[in-house]
């Protein structure tokens, strides 16, 4: 039996493939990953333009876009790139690999089991990818006036688009690879800013976690909760106090975690204030709630900037130009504030979302409020204060978590949940960085510690992946009695209509701007 020859690579392809390994060797610095996340967050505001306001207004918006992106892509800050060489690529290929495992038992795309927030979740996009853009209902028996869905869906759009075209399974199957991408662009920043590439530092952000464990083992005493469950622990204390964990924010909440993620993380990475405000603005239409939390983080990131660059040689007069040129940049000033503008009069159109945010009633809730706050968050303070007790950005989300489980937003947890979200990754940047530095310095007791809480908080993301496992197999099991995807609902028969869907009747954004 004769075998066809095969045929060597094309000289050009070749010396392609070298040219390319070789700049893998060599790069230190890279502005590729920035630039990306930038094009990731820009994607759905094109289509938000496109799909909600006047063709007019949308040319305007795009092209101001545009602009900002222009200049903010030219500005982008680089991030260290120097561990992604040829002699990690095992290493990366690992990164990789957890970071496919790892949204596969999301339950996004409807691959694995869905927790049961995903109901309203699938509803949003079934919403989106049934009706007319923008979503309006004129005829309804639970509204007197026109009501349109009014949500944070910027995530979304791209799967939308693509069922608009393709159908329901196309939209899920591109709900699922774009959060993927998401996964993989905020894997990225993560080892730039720790500056080494190790699939430990991705794998402890998918189970990082305060000590929900212990919190749980004190109130309910009983170690059913502790080993080879798929409880939700985060429930451990009262309604009104929970953070979630990165895998929790995944799993439950995709929609505001990732871009959350990604916007904090490039905050992070910024070395000017170019960009500060144009990369903030994003956070409007995908996570509306992190989006308050990470203020804090951005004023932080913005005043450090401008001490840092601020010359004492030289006296304020001739250092306010300097200063002044950083900020007021085109994307910040022009396309940052038109993305806020027109980000704000459209959530502000509905007027039907009741109890908006209030301070939490403290009384005989101080105990529990200390006890929350310590096991969450305040002992990794405790135990990274020696790496970064100098650290602004420390201190800055140190008081933020501390402050934000006192403001509540409706009759839940919400806002902790959610507005902690920003903090929560700084926290788990400092907890991987003292990591490195206790290592390099040999502090082994100062590491051992770190890590014996690290992995007693991790037992919660345990929890809510084996959940998944679970539930995932059962169904593979009985495929009758042990449902995969969430129940079927829909958004405006529900009792959280509100939260989705407002009357329109005296909106700003749907009499002037929207089509």
């Amino acid at each position: 039996m004769s075998t066809e020859e095969v045929k060597p690579a094309p000289a050009g392809f070749r010396r392609k493939c070298a040219a390319f390994l070789e700049r893998l060797d060599t790069a230190q610095t890279s502005r590729l990953p920035v630039r990306l996340a930038y094009l990731y967050l820009s994607v759905p505001m094109y289509i938000f333009f496109f799909g909600w306001l006047k063709i007019g207004y949308a040319l305007l918006m795009a092209a101001v876009l545009t602009a900002g992106l222009f200049f903010a892509w030219r500005a982008a800050p680089e991030i260290d790139v120097s561990q992604f060489c040829r002699k990690n690529l095992l290493r990366l290929f690992g990164v990789g690999l957890i970071a496919v495992l790892w949204m596969y038992f999301s339950g996004i795309g409807g691959l694995t089991y869905q927790n049961f927030d995903h109901m309203w979740r699938n509803a949003v996009l079934t919403e989106l990818v049934s009706n007319d853009w923008p979503v309006i209902v004129t005829d309804s028996e639970y509204f007197e006036h026109p009501a349109a869905l009014i949500y944070y869906f910027a995530l979304w759009l791209p799967a939308a688009l693509a069922g608009k075209c393709f159908g329901m399974e196309a939209a899920q199957s591109t709900l699922f690879f774009w959060c993927l991408i998401g996964v993989l662009l905020c894997f990225t920043l993560i080892l730039g800013l720790c500056r080494k590439v190790s699939v430990w530092i991705v794998l402890g952000f998918v189970f990082f976690s305060g000590l929900d464990t212990v919190g749980d083992f004190l109130l309910h005493n009983s170690t059913d909760y502790l080993w080879f469950t798929g409880n939700h622990l985060e429930y451990w204390m009262t309604y009104d106090f929970q953070m979630s964990c990165m895998s929790t924010q995944l799993l439950w909440v995709f929609n505001q975690a990732i871009p959350a993620w990604i916007i904090t993380l490039l905050l992070l990475c910024q070395k000017d204030n170019r960009s500060l405000i144009f990369v903030y603005t994003f956070s409007f239409l995908s996570c509306t709630l992190p989006a308050i939390g990470m203020l804090p983080i951005v004023a932080c990131i913005g005043i450090r900037r401008m001490v840092q660059s601020y010359d004492k040689e030289k006296p304020f007069r001739q250092n306010l130009p300097s200063l002044l040129r950083e900020v007021f940049t085109l994307q910040n000033c022009v396309t940052g504030i038109l993305m806020t503008l027109v980000s704000y009069l459209f959530l502000k159109s509905n007027t039907q979302s009741a109890n908006g945010f209030h301070k939490l009633e403290m009384k005989n809730q101080l105990v529990c409020y200390l006890v929350f706050c310590f096991l969450e968050f305040v002992i990794y303070y405790l135990l990274i204060f020696r790496a970064h007790r100098r650290s602004a950005l420390y201190w800055v989300s140190f008081a933020t978590l501390l402050v934000v489980p006192l403001i509540k937003v409706g009759y839940f947890a919400d806002f902790v949940m959610r507005g902690s979200i920003p903090s929560l990754v700084v926290l788990y940047i400092l907890v991987m960085q003292a990591f490195l530095t206790y290592r390099k310095e040999n502090a082994r007791i100062a590491f051992a510690a770190l890590l014996a809480v690290f992995l007693i908080g991790s037992l919660t993301a345990y929890h809510e992946l084996n959940r998944t496992l679970f539930n995932t197999v059962e169904h593979a099991k009985d495929p009758e009695g042990h449902p995969l995807i969430a129940e079927e609902i829909q958004l405006i028969e529900g009792s959280t209509r509100s939260n989705f869907y407002g009357e329109i009747q005296d909106s700003f954004f749907f009499r002037y701007l929207a089509k």
